[in-house]
């Protein structure tokens, strides 16, 4: 296999960190966020944009790694982070078989090796200047919607990204992952990304992992991949 091939590869599923860098450091976090190279020049253009509107445009997550992203499944998983249903809300996981499972933990969790976040070129934002003293984010759309903390923020999102490259895959409940309004992702690399990763891609990744619920994942993989995995709002 072309040394290129399989580079792409360990970028498309996480299991390789050689196209991010850090974001410069932000005092709501300990450790410097990762993000693509080339996305970094449009994020920090955005940041100023959002500055001048009176707005911080912080980071709340962007690249994680296959492990970071598979600790997180087995987790919810496991029962060790709630899972949510659609209105936010946390799932008794003790009366749901293994299938079920699969499916509520993909409406916010996505499979390790298939997150976007692995790419490096998605970001998940806020204010945290725009929340109350002593208030935890969430990450729901209800903070976002009208009349939600960062409602403004929002608002301000859907008129002005596209002019820095960046769209919202999750602007939509498309009857695959949730609705996510913070989450945006930089179409000029990302829109290469998406086309490059295959139903084979996944099957073969989540063979070779050491995931919970497995079975049941692969039992249903055409189907996620459908549901969840290529099923994105498409750019304005």
């Amino acid at each position: 296999m072309p040394a290129n091939t399989s580079i792409n590869i360990a970028v498309l599923t996480g299991q390789t960190q050689h196209h991010v860098i850090a974001l410069p450091a932000h005092c709501h976090h300990k450790q410097s966020k990762l993000i693509h190279q080339q996305v970094l020049p449009a994020f920090e253009q955005l940041q100023a944009r959002a500055k001048l509107a009176g707005f911080n445009l912080d980071v709340v997550s962007s690249f994680r790694s296959f492990e970071q992203q598979l600790s997180i499944w087995n987790n919810k998983f496991n029962g060790l982070r709630p899972i949510l249903d659609h209105n936010s809300q946390p799932l008794d996981t003790a009366i749901l078989s293994e299938e079920q499972k699969v499916f509520a933990i993909l409406r916010w969790s996505m499979l390790p090796g298939a997150s976007r976040h692995h790419w490096g070129t998605e970001i998940d934002v806020c204010d945290y200047s725009a929340l109350p003293k002593g208030y935890q984010l969430q990450l729901i759309p209800q903070e976002y919607d009208a009349g939600g903390y960062l409602a403004a923020l929002s608002t301000w999102l859907d008129n002005n990204i596209a002019d820095s490259g960046f769209y919202r895959p999750y602007r939509q409940d498309l009857g695959g992952v949730s609705r996510e309004p913070w989450h945006l992702s930089y179409l000029p690399i990302a829109a290469a990304k998406q086309q490059a990763y295959t139903l084979a891609l996944l099957t073969d990744t989540i063979s070779n992992a050491n995931i919970q619920g497995k079975a049941a994942i692969l039992a249903n993989i055409e189907q996620i991949y459908t549901q969840f995995i290529s099923n994105v709002s498409t750019p304005n």
